[in-house]
């Protein structure tokens, strides 16, 4: 029988409770700054609270990753229960320092093998093969086919999205101020992608409605209907698009694998409230 090992993701992971807890999924710690005051995303912020505080014009919200000592502490904890092998899955390098301070901290421990992946990805994406992970470790998987199964998967997973605004995309870099005040006074939607690490305009569309409609058609584009795939589908405090988004990716495919997860407070910072998206891969994509 394989040694057990543990899955560790990063606070960009979109996961709902339930499926953390069956998959016994741990968590890195992120942080959120809003205004001067710093808080560690799902500890002591919650969703419903980060919103509410980032409601008030102004404030300014920021994102940064743990430290070598918070890392240690995780991993020391599961050490501790006797599991001497852990698969740690972070946001891409391209977006947060994470992978960086993950790994150095994984090499002061002797003893223990640690193998942190960059999953090319954030949010659902990295989510999805957390997943994927577990499911392998319940069928009785090694953690050497742990790692292999996440190495195929990284940068394998695209993301849509469709954000309500560009304002908190202008705060956090990922789009010029001029863009934002331009895509402001047309009411613009943009869409976005995140493809291998890297955040991108996949698309602008005038209204909301259509621009969920352009991503839906960007996703048809892209999967064959019928298709047997794993996806999340993803917000920011906007469940009711959530939904709607939801009931048509489980309508048009074969969804082996499915959930709907607020996005939390890491995400919100970056990319502000009503945004909802999609995260998938195809079966064969994981074999």
């Amino acid at each position: 029988m394989s040694e057990r090992f543990a899955i560790v993701v990063d606070g960009t992971a979109c996961l709902t409770p339930e499926l953390q807890r069956e998959f016994d999924i741990r968590w890195l710690p992120l942080h959120v700054d809003i205004g001067s005051e710093t808080f560690t995303a799902n500890v002591d912020l919650s969703a419903d609270e980060f919103y509410r505080r980032i409601a008030a014009p102004g404030v300014l919200t920021g994102t940064s990753q743990p430290n070598m000592g918070e890392c240690r502490d995780v991993y020391d904890a599961i050490v501790a229960e006797g599991t001497k092998q852990l698969l740690v899955l972070v946001v891409a390098t391209e977006l947060s320092g994470t992978f960086s301070v993950a790994s150095t901290t994984a090499q002061a421990m002797p003893g223990v093998t640690i193998e942190v992946i960059d999953t090319r990805s954030l949010a659902g994406g990295i989510s999805l093969i957390a997943t994927a992970c577990a499911r392998l470790r319940r069928s009785g998987g090694s953690f050497e086919q742990a790692v292999t199964l996440a190495q195929k998967l990284a940068g394998k997973i695209p993301i849509y999205a469709v954000a309500d605004t560009l304002e908190y995309l202008k705060r956090s870099g990922r789009v010029s101020g001029a863009q934002a005040l331009f895509g402001s006074m047309l009411k613009m939607k943009p869409i976005l992608e995140v493809a291998n690490g890297v955040v991108h305009p996949a698309d602008r569309v005038r209204t909301r409605e259509k621009a969920v409609q352009r991503m839906k058609e960007l996703v048809e584009e892209r999967v064959p209907e019928g298709a047997r795939i794993h996806a999340c589908t993803l917000h920011t405090n906007a469940p009711d698009r959530a939904r709607d988004v939801a009931d048509w990716v489980q309508e048009r495919y074969h969804c082996v694998e499915h959930w709907i997860a607020e996005a939390g407070p890491v995400i919100g910072a970056r990319a502000g409230p009503g945004v909802v998206g999609l995260c998938w891969y195809r079966e064969e994509d994981a074999r």
